[in-house]
C-alpha cells in the first residue's frame, strides 16, 4: 500500500513537471510567433509595368507603418530557342542580360516613388527572383525571405469596381492559397484595399480568419517550410538570389560604361581623322592650283627669258669670233637697228639698262630700279607678281656687254 501511494505521488510530480515545461515552451513559441507577426518589414509585390503597380505601392506607403520596405519582383526570363531563332548562345545571353538590366531599372523607378513619398532610400531594398511563373516565384520568395507582411494587387486596376471583394487575378489566388499561414497579405486594387488575409500559425479554419495564435502544433508546422527552403537553397545550384541579380546588374552597368567610353574615344579618333583628311584635301587643292595655274605661267615666262638670253648669247659669240673688233662692231651696228632690242629695256623703268642684274624670278632688271622697288616694301616679282624667294641680285654681264656695244654703235 505504501509503495502504491509512493508511486502515485512520484507520477503526480512527473506530470506536474511535464505540464510546467510544456507551458513554458508554449509561452516561448507564442512570444516568438507574435514577434514574427509584429515585424515592421513589409514586402510589396510589383510588376514590370510601373503604372500597374504604382497605386498598390502608394497604398502600402500611406497606410502601413513600416521600418523597412522590400520591392518584391519576379523576373520572367525571355525564352529564345537557338535553333529556331538562328542566334548564337552568346547573343541570347546578351539579350537576357539586357532584359535583366531593364528589370532593375524599373525597380529603381519604384524606389524613386518611395523616396517621393518620404521614405529614406536606405530603407528601401529589392528582393528579386528569376521564375517562369509569377505566382510560384512570389511564394518561393515568401518562404526564402520568411516574409510576414505582403502587399500585392488583387487584380488589374482597370478591373476595379466599387464594392469589389473577390480576387480576380489567378496569380493572387495562387499566392493566397500556397503562401504560409503566418504571412499576412493585403490585397489592393486601384489604390483600394479589397481583402486582407490575416497571418496565423494554425492550419485549421479559413485562411482569412483572425484566430489567436494558441496552437503550438500549427506553429511547428508553419516553421517546417522555412527549414526546407533553407536546405533547398544550398542544394539548388541554379538558384538566383537577389544579391546575385544585383551583382549581375552592376556588372552589366560597368560593361555598358566601358563600351560607352570606348565608343566615345572611337568617335573622337574618327573626328580627328576626318579633320586631318579635310586638311589634306585643302592642301592638295592648293597644290593643284599652284601646279596647274601658276606653274604653266612661270614656265612660259622662264621660256621667254631663256629664248632672249640664248639670242643675246649667240649674238655675242658671233661678235667675239670676229677677227677684227672694228669689223665686229660695224657688223653688229649694221645688224641692229636704231631701236634697242626689247630685252635691253628694264621692265620697271622702261629704259635701256646700264647695270642689268638677274632677280630671283629669273628676269633681268636695271639694278637701281629693282633695288628701289624692293626698298619701297615690295616682296613680289614686278613681272609675275609672285613672292620672290630672295632679294639677292646677280649681274648679267653678257647682257651688259651687249648693251654697251649697242650704245657705242648708236652714239
Amino acid at each position: 500500500m505504501c509503495i502504491y501511494i509512493t508511486l502515485l505521488i512520484v507520477r503526480c510530480l512527473i506530470v506536474l513537471f511535464w505540464e510546467r515545461e510544456k507551458s513554458s515552451l508554449r509561452r516561448k513559441k507564442k512570444s516568438m510567433a507574435e514577434a514574427l507577426i509584429d515585424d515592421d518589414t513589409v514586402y510589396v509585390a510589383v510588376s514590370k509595368d510601373v503604372s500597374e503597380s504604382r497605386l498598390t505601392l502608394t497604398w502600402a506607403l500611406r497606410h502601413l507603418q513600416l521600418k523597412k520596405l522590400y520591392l518584391l519582383h519576379v523576373h520572367q526570363p525571355i525564352s529564345i530557342d537557338p535553333t529556331s531563332s538562328g542566334l548564337e548562345q552568346s547573343e541570347i545571353d546578351a539579350i537576357q542580360a539586357s532584359e535583366l538590366t531593364s528589370s532593375y531599372e524599373i525597380l529603381h523607378k519604384y524606389r524613386d516613388i518611395c523616396v517621393d513619398e518620404g521614405i529614406i532610400e536606405q530603407d528601401v531594398d529589392i528582393s528579386n527572383i528569376l521564375a517562369n511563373n509569377v505566382g510560384e516565384g512570389i511564394v518561393e520568395l515568401i518562404y526564402e525571405n520568411n516574409i510576414k507582411k505582403l502587399v500585392m494587387g488583387a487584380a488589374a486596376d482597370s478591373q476595379y469596381s466599387e464594392g469589389m471583394v473577390n480576387i480576380i487575378s489567378r496569380k493572387t489566388d495562387y499566392v493566397t492559397r500556397h503562401a504560409p499561414h503566418c504571412c499576412k497579405i493585403w490585397l489592393v486594387c486601384n489604390g483600394n484595399l479589397i481583402q486582407t488575409r490575416e497571418g496565423r500559425f494554425d492550419r485549421r479554419g479559413s485562411p482569412h480568419s483572425s484566430e489567436s495564435l494558441t496552437n503550438l502544433q500549427g506553429l511547428d508546422s508553419a516553421l517546417v517550410p522555412y527549414e526546407e527552403a533553407v536546405r533547398a537553397e544550398h542544394d539548388n545550384e541554379s538558384h538566383f538570389s537577389a544579391r546575385g541579380f544585383e551583382t549581375m546588374y552592376y556588372e552589366e552597368q560597368r560593361r555598358g560604361l566601358e563600351i560607352e567610353e570606348r565608343r566615345r574615344k572611337a568617335e573622337e579618333e574618327l573626328n580627328r581623322v576626318r579633320a586631318e583628311n579635310e586638311n589634306m584635301k585643302g592642301i592638295q587643292k592648293e597644290l593643284e592650283e599652284q601646279l596647274y595655274i601658276d606653274c604653266p605661267r612661270r614656265f612660259e615666262m622662264f621660256e621667254k627669258e631663256r629664248d632672249e638670253a640664248i639670242k643675246t648669247a649667240e649674238e655675242l659669240l658671233r661678235l667675239l669670233n670676229l677677227d677684227n673688233s672694228e669689223s665686229a662692231s660695224s657688223s653688229f651696228q649694221r645688224s641692229v637697228s636704231n631701236e634697242p632690242p626689247q630685252y635691253f629695256i628694264c621692265p620697271i623703268s622702261q629704259e635701256v639698262m646700264r647695270e642689268p642684274s638677274f632677280a630671283a624670278d629669273g628676269f633681268t632688271y636695271e639694278t637701281e630700279a629693282l633695288r628701289e622697288w624692293l626698298n619701297n616694301g615690295h616682296e613680289t616679282s614686278p613681272m609675275t607678281n609672285l613672292k620672290l624667294a630672295h632679294s639677292n641680285l646677280v649681274p648679267n654681264r653678257a647682257l651688259r656687254s651687249a648693251i654697251q656695244e649697242w650704245l657705242q654703235g648708236n652714239s
